[in-house]
């Protein structure tokens, strides 16, 4: 049995009350079910600042898909390696497939079928996928219906769950 991630009531908002309304995704991240920290809300897209390159750390200065959701991971206490999108995808020691889209897991899309490339967002719960991209600019909450219906993205490689999560005080 793998363990799951441990999420608090006081980081979820909108789940059973459904508060939370995508006609046309979110820009505003104050209303995520998952309370996302303001230091997170106003990260600009940059493409060379990606996981593991020099001189990087967390979303100072920008960042690229993957290294916004890993820094929001780490920021919750989850340990999560600096992988690009194809070595996530592939990777089990630290990381495992998920059938179904949980809360806080890493999601993978593409516009091909294939993990190389696939751009990496979070989920939030409620088919709600949090992600920084080259096209918006900036962090957005959209389902991921939304997302599958351009074509950049609509191919759905998987979902991932992070399995090590330090204690959180």
């Amino acid at each position: 049995m793998r363990p799951t991630p441990f999420i608090t009531y006081s980081m979820i908002r909108g789940f059973h009350d459904n508060t939370v309304s995508m006609e046309a995704g979110v820009r505003d991240l104050s209303r995520s079910p998952i309370e996302i920290p303001p230091q997170f809300w106003g990260v600009r897209y940059k493409g060379e600042h990606l996981p593991g390159a020099r001189g990087v750390r967390g979303v100072e200065g920008g960042a690229n898909c993957q290294q916004y959701a890993y820094s929001i991971l780490r920021h919750f206490g989850f340990e999560v390696p600096d992988f690009r999108s194809s070595n996530l995808w592939d990777e089990t020691a630290h990381t495992a497939v998920s059938k179904d889209m949980k809360p806080l897991d890493l999601v993978l899309l593409n516009g091909e079928p294939r993990s190389f490339g696939a751009h990496v967002g979070l989920s939030l719960g409620q088919r709600l996928v949090l992600h920084l991209s080259r096209r918006i600019g900036f962090p957005t909450i959209e389902t991921l219906e939304q997302m599958q219906s351009r074509d950049e993205y609509r191919f759905l490689i998987g979902f991932k769950t992070v399995l090590v999560r330090r204690e959180q005080r």
